[in-house]
């Protein structure tokens, strides 16, 4: 089940189509430098006939993602979480609040360079829609209070050196933006 859910932990941009994501900007910290990003929430089925494998379980999930990443290189090795036989260890922390909920979570994440303009680099955090039940709920858990109103979502990435800075990513959910995660993320949270 641990290398299920490492193995979509790693693929889960690839799983998802356009559709299936949402994009919400945010700004993050690192060492006195403060940055936009983006999170992008991640809700998909795979379940149609022609999809087999892995992508047929679906996933839910949420990417920090961290434009020209290489420009903070200089204080911030990404280089541990990068491919899908990274093991940095459990150096990420969600933490959501709202009016109704709060939810935590410490997770291990890994990801990957992305394709963008920006040369993002892309950390994601993404459970198993089946055979996965207890990190889907875990993770459903922290999404889930984003849906009921204005919330934050914290998204602080340590690193592998002891000492050295973290990413401390905020992202403020509107109430629209509440509406809108609510609608999106209502299959993969069961309402």
């Amino acid at each position: 089940m641990r290398s299920l859910f490492l193995f979509l932990l790693l693929a889960g941009p690839a799983l998802a189509s356009p559709g299936e994501t949402l994009t919400l900007h945010g700004e993050a910290r690192i060492a006195g430098e403060t940055r936009p990003v983006r999170f992008t929430f991640l809700c998909s089925s795979h379940d149609g006939p022609q999809v087999t494998g892995a992508q047929m379980t679906g996933v839910m999930g949420v990417d920090l993602i961290v434009p020209r990443h290489d420009t903070l290189r200089p204080i911030f090795d990404f280089d541990p979480f990068e491919g899908p036989d990274a093991r940095a260890g459990a150096l990420t922390r969600l933490e959501t609040t709202a009016e109704a909920a709060s939810g935590s979570l410490s997770a291990m994440v890994s990801g990957s360079i992305g394709v963008e303009d920006d040369a993002p680099f892309v950390f994601s955090a993404v459970a198993a829609r089946r055979r996965d039940a207890a990190r889907l709920a875990e993770l459903a858990r922290v999404l889930a209070p984003l849906t009921t109103g204005p919330a934050q979502l914290s998204w602080t990435q340590g690193q592998t050196r002891a000492g050295a800075a973290s990413i401390a990513a905020q992202l403020e959910v509107s109430a629209a933006d509440a509406e809108r995660l609510k609608g999106f993320l209502a299959p993969c949270l069961g309402r």
